[in-house]
């Protein structure tokens, strides 16, 4: 059931709020219209696939699972129609619970140049019924969703204050990241760099966990996006 002005309750809230939550967002979200669990995506697509870059879920504890979730064929296929369509979409959710019918509703978001945005909403209502809700709550979740999104972009480059925020990355994570977006081993960085190969592996997981990301690849996406470590095609990369 859909909290009575529950649009501007969570315009309220956004306003209201000292520090930037983004999952509490979500969660909030997911309350006031009464959906399943919400989770917001920032992708690049590469060679037909989607490579998530940003993931974050109204339940912080099921992140890993939907991480593992997004990379299957289903959710790839269904996640690309996504970013093509200029509308929301209603799909088959790709999620292990055994209902093949559960519904999937992808709500396409403005995007940076190079990165696709979106937020994809679960509903164990029947098809009928979800259509109905679309047809009321659409407008309201494009709208918040936008807002949401260029709150993610803005507080990728500003600190709490309104402040450029400084690199949250050591100059040697730095480095080790621009080796590893190069190709490089966790071996021939350590050699590159004079230095063991467990520290290497040491900079890298904290380079993962500053980033708020899950692999390298999308530390070393991340970082590049935020201008945090030297372009690819800068003179130090071979």
């Amino acid at each position: 059931m859909v909290q009575a002005g529950a649009y501007f309750d969570i315009l309220d809230w956004l306003e209201r709020r000292e520090t930037w939550d983004p999952p509490a967002f979500l969660a909030r979200l997911q309350a006031a219209y009464g959906t399943g669990p919400i989770t917001y995506l920032d992708a690049v697509t590469s060679n037909g696939r989607l490579r998530p870059q940003r993931i974050l879920h109204s339940q912080r504890r099921d992140i890993q699972l939907i991480a593992r979730s997004l990379q299957r064929k289903p959710a790839q296929e269904q996640l690309l129609r996504v970013f093509s369509a200029l509308e929301p979409l209603q799909l088959v959710s790709w999620q292990n619970t055994g209902n093949s019918d559960r519904v999937m509703l992808g709500y396409p978001l403005p995007s940076l140049p190079g990165r696709h945005n979106c937020l994809l909403v679960e509903s164990s209502a029947s098809r009928q019924d979800v259509s109905a809700w679309c047809r009321v709550h659409d407008r309201d979740l494009l709208s918040l969703g936008a807002i949401f999104n260029g709150r993610m972009a803005r507080s990728k480059r500003l600190a709490p204050g309104g402040k450029v925020r400084k690199h949250p990355l050591t100059r040697r994570e730095r480095e080790t990241l621009a080796w590893i977006a190069a190709g490089k081993s966790y071996w021939e960085t350590a050699v590159i760099l004079g230095i063991s190969e467990r520290t290497i592996r040491h900079f890298m997981a904290n380079a993962r966990q500053k980033l708020d990301v899950v692999n390298n690849a999308q530390a070393v996406a991340e970082a590049v996006w935020q201008d945090l470590i030297p372009r690819l095609a800068e003179h130090q990369l071979p």
